[in-house]
């Protein structure tokens, strides 16, 4: 009985091990592809320039973006 056991929770801790290790494999695989999609993404479309400037903020006032 005692065989039994020790042989049911090696071979559980193993599958735990192996399923855990497929599961990271699948994961880095995924944001590998998402990284391959992302620079062929910026390659066929670069990202433009912004030409708007921030307005400065004033002594004292307490918010960047003035009420309308």
């Amino acid at each position: 009985m005692k065989t039994t056991i020790y042989w049911a929770v090696q071979h559980s801790s193993r599958a735990m091990r192996e399923f855990r290790f497929r599961a990271t494999c699948w994961w880095l695989s995924q944001q590998v592809e998402f990284l391959e999609w992302q620079m062929r993404l910026e390659t066929l479309m670069p990202v433009a320039q912004s030409d708007s400037m921030p307005s400065p903020v004033e002594r004292g006032d307490r918010y960047a973006v003035q009420p309308l």
